[in-house]
């Protein structure tokens, strides 16, 4: 099995379905995505979310549940200005001779960007549900 998964890895850019999804949307929907059943074929354990490193695959069952998170998220989106932004990281910040600070960044995106990225996605999922194919996540 894991040999599949190495194929998978070495030509994943040959693909002809594919999804690239930005990372900064994936960690503003990180939550929402934790709710997806899903599978870690490093570890053989069934769990819940995508793996941040490494792979994670996604079946039928994962694929129907991310079909109807990324279209309530395409609804939501579809109300955004041209470009908006999203919560980031919280980073610490020091400059010379002050004290240092948290401070929350911003990702400035645009929301045609990203209504392309999640219809993509929701389009590779409907794709997988329907023949029972499996979603093959790599993370960063």
């Amino acid at each position: 099995m894991n040999n599949r998964y190495e194929w998978y890895r070495n030509n994943r850019y040959t693909w002809a379905e594919k999804s690239v999804v930005l990372d900064e949307t994936i960690q503003y929907m990180t939550d929402f995505l934790n709710w997806l059943p899903s599978y870690n074929p490093e570890t053989k354990v069934s769990h819940k979310g995508l793996n941040y490193y490494g792979v994670t695959v996604i079946n039928k069952l994962g694929a129907e549940k991310l079909i109807k998170i990324l279209d309530k998220w395409l609804e939501l989106i579809g109300e955004a200005p041209d470009t908006f932004s999203l919560r980031g990281d919280t980073i610490w910040k020091e400059e010379e001779n002050e004290e240092g600070y948290w401070e929350q960044t911003r990702n400035w995106l645009k929301r045609e960007t990203m209504q392309s990225e999640l219809e993509v996605l929701i389009d590779l999922a409907a794709k997988a549900s329907a023949n029972n194919q499996l979603i093959i996540h790599f993370g960063i």
